[in-house]
């Protein structure tokens, strides 16, 4: 059991550039970085029934086991496409997919086209990039580390197209991304 609770604190840490980005946004929008499924399609019933999955920002959808000794569990997920983070199997939505989720590790899954700032092995900032569905594109936002926070820290934003038979990734205002890229799924 120790080892799941490390495995979570080092996927905490993995992801913490993406949390001070929602941080930063929160605080620029209003939105919170934990929203419920439905936040982009209110209209949606099915996803307004859903209370046990959540929206973590833009990009990723929890979705915590509740049920004691499931190994898997159902999923309702949002119009679009959206990858199993630890599988890279893409589903398509809406509608219901069935998971696995192992004692290890809690459901995640990451919209199509989504650029998640993540903590590279040497503590780097990285674009975890997952590829746009065919026709589509995709964005992203990285708010840096602001330092001793009395200056607010500039927003960089993503944009994700497929191009030439690949993915691109580009910065707004740079040739290229600033960052290590990493494509998933």
């Amino acid at each position: 059991m120790l080892e799941h609770a490390g495995a979570a604190l080092r996927e905490r840490a993995r992801l913490l550039p993406y949390f001070l980005t929602l941080a930063h946004l929160a605080q620029r929008t209003g939105a919170p970085y934990v929203r419920p499924v439905w936040w982009r399609s209110p209209e949606d019933r099915a996803l307004r029934d859903c209370e046990d999955a959540f929206l973590l920002g833009d990009s990723l959808l929890v979705a915590p086991v509740l049920e004691a000794g499931a190994d898997r569990r159902a999923v309702r997920l949002p119009r679009g496409r959206w990858y199993d983070t630890a599988t890279g199997r893409a589903h398509e939505g809406p509608g219901q997919v069935l998971l696995d989720a192992p004692l290890s590790r809690v459901p995640v899954l990451a919209r199509a086209g989504s650029v998640v700032p993540v903590a590279g092995a040497g503590g780097e900032v990285e674009l975890e990039v997952w590829p746009p569905a065919p026709g589509r594109t995709g964005a992203g936002v990285l708010v840096p580390d602001g330092g001793d926070g009395w200056e607010r820290p500039a927003a960089v934003r993503f944009t994700t197209r497929w191009r030439g038979g690949v993915v691109a990734v580009e910065q707004e205002g740079a040739p290229e991304p600033a960052y290590p890229v990493r494509l998933r799924g």
